[in-house]
């Protein structure tokens, strides 16, 4: 009778416990190493079976060549922009993402970004806590007043639909990826429909050379004046510089931007004294909202993204 030999897996980012529980219950060795830098995985020994990663380090072709026996490698969370997929695949590596995980909570960002924009939550606190109290200047609207649109209809894309069609907005969704869309609460558009007709345009898509400043300056010409644009999917998608005009101008009513194209594979960007002009401008402008790349990040997606990396390695055949 053969040996039984266990399987190694490492996971290098921070995820549920379960992850690797689930894993050792399941016959794999499976160790957890937030601490591990890119060149201390290279230099690791080449018995790994799989790897799962958010954005801890690049996956290059130099990484692969050093774990010639990996057979899977699993991204937390949805982009897969730090492998690279190709190479990986060409050498009998699975590659998976958990897009699931988090489609909940991107959306549930998006919709308190939008929110916080229509009722200018962000500027009035501002201005109550420096003592000024200006209620007409604040007024706002109601979301079922508002033309939505949606570019980018995979996990994060309905799942804020699902949450918007309960406000009595109108909702116009374009995915060119998909021509089997069936949700009777939208209307499938085009993006220049999408631009034509919504006040408010939120992206959901995934960063592909394509889609690099996919809002940039002349998107920006053809959407309706005062247009709020949000932003939860990937930060070089958007032309930093473009938008910042845009809201100066008044193109564009507000800017809600949970990425930025400054972003790293880390997933930061540079500190304060190192950023560029656009990147200050769009920082002092009222009618911007930032946060940093948290739309994703709850309790609850940390959980689901475990289970369903879980579910997608067992899956695998042996």
């Amino acid at each position: 009778m053969s040996e039984f030999v266990k399987r190694k897996v490492i996971i290098v980012d921070r995820t549920a416990p379960s992850l690797q529980e689930g894993l050792r219950a399941h016959g794999y060795d499976c160790e957890t190493r937030t601490d591990l830098t890119y060149e201390d995985f290279c230099k690791m020994d080449d018995d790994l079976d799989g790897l799962v990663i958010r954005s801890r380090f690049r996956v290059d072709a130099p990484l692969i060549d050093t774990k010639r026996h990996l057979r899977f490698i699993v991204r937390l969370g949805s982009g897969v922009e730090n492998i690279d997929t190709e190479y990986a695949e060409r050498h009998g590596i699975t590659c998976m993402s958990t897009p699931e995980g988090n489609a909940q909570s991107v959306a549930e960002h998006a919709l308190g970004m939008l929110m916080a924009a229509l009722r200018h939550i962000a500027r009035a606190d501002h201005e109550v806590r420096d003592g000024a109290w200006r209620r007409e200047a604040n007024k706002g609207r109601e979301l079922a007043s508002q033309r939505i649109g949606i570019i980018g209809y995979g996990h994060t894309g309905p799942a804020f639909a699902r949450i918007l069609k309960n406000f009595g907005c109108e909702l116009f969704v374009y995915d060119k990826f998909r021509t089997d869309i069936t949700d009777t609460f939208v209307q499938v558009s085009s993006i220049e429909e999408i631009q034509e007709k919504c006040n408010v345009i939120s992206l959901h898509i995934n960063y592909l050379p394509e889609n690099h400043h996919l809002v940039n300056e002349d998107f920006l010409t053809k959407v309706q004046d005062g247009v709020i644009l949000l932003n939860t999917c990937r930060g070089s998608v958007v032309d930093t510089a473009a938008v910042a005009r845009a809201v100066e101008s008044g193109r564009v009513g507000c800017a809600a931007l949970d990425v930025l194209e400054y972003e790293s594979v880390r997933l930061k960007i540079p500190p304060k004294e190192e950023w560029d002009q656009p990147l200050t401008a769009l920082s002092q402008l009222d009618n911007v909202i930032l946060t940093p790349h948290i739309a994703g990040q709850t309790f609850e997606a940390e959980q689901r993204h475990a289970d369903i990396a879980l579910q997608k390695i067992l899956n695998l055949k042996a």
